[in-house]
């Protein structure tokens, strides 16, 4: 735990745990930024809008603002 000191005493600061990382592609569990690529870009009202295919396969469509990325919406990869 982390201390901040004022004054004579010490009071303890909280840890901020960050949550388990979930896998940016949900069908091979791909998540490297390597593993997709960027297929289009687009500015809107709320942030930018990315569309993204994954080494398997699988679409993503991302809405980028400044608080983050956000999935909205991916596809199943193409079935062979």
């Amino acid at each position: 735990m982390t201390q901040i000191l004022t004054g004579s005493t010490a009071v303890p600061t909280p840890q901020t745990s960050q949550p388990p990382k979930k896998p940016l592609c949900t069908y091979c569990g791909a998540d490297g930024h390597e593993d997709f690529q960027v297929l289009s870009r687009h500015r809107t009202s709320v942030g930018t809008t990315v569309w993204l295919r994954c080494s398997c396969g699988a679409l993503q469509v991302r809405v980028v603002t400044g608080a983050g990325a956000q999935i909205v919406a991916r596809g199943r990869r193409a079935q062979a």
